[in-house]
């Protein structure tokens, strides 16, 4: 009977590199949606998708920040006290949320859009490495 081992990762294959293509997805997709931001809703998109992929962009570099910390092989922080800057950093992006949309008024698609920009990064990411296991 055969024995099914899950894929090795190539030794080529760094996080520094992968982080790298999920970086410049982002980017892609933020340059994409900001032309359909801008043909939708003008200028007032544009700066709404702005914004909040900045916001977005921002709160990725701390998760990652976050998870560096946690894998180091060093005394690490207390339990709660990581618990809760996790939880004000969410608090933060929640409440830039609230004034993209309310406050400064700008199209709801737009912000979402920004906001989506990492997970679309991490999409196609997760298609690269897809295929690329299947074509070696």
């Amino acid at each position: 009977m055969e024995e099914h081992l899950p894929p090795q990762v190539p030794e080529w294959e760094t996080a520094e590199r992968v982080l790298g293509r999920i970086r410049r997805t982002a980017a892609f997709a933020y340059v994409a949606f900001a032309v359909v931001a801008t043909v939708v809703d003008g200028w007032r998109g544009f700066i709404g998708l702005t914004c909040s992929s900045a916001v977005t962009i921002i709160a990725f570099l701390w998760l990652e920040e976050i998870v560096d910390t946690l894998l180091q092989p060093a005394v690490h922080l207390h339990a709660r006290r990581l618990t809760l800057r996790t939880l004000a950093r969410f608090v933060l992006l929640g409440v830039a949320l609230l004034v993209t949309i309310f406050v400064a008024r700008f199209h709801a698609l737009s912000v979402l859009l920004g906001f989506s920009i990492v997970v679309v990064g991490i999409i196609g990411e997760a298609v690269y490495s897809t295929w690329r296991s299947y074509t070696g």
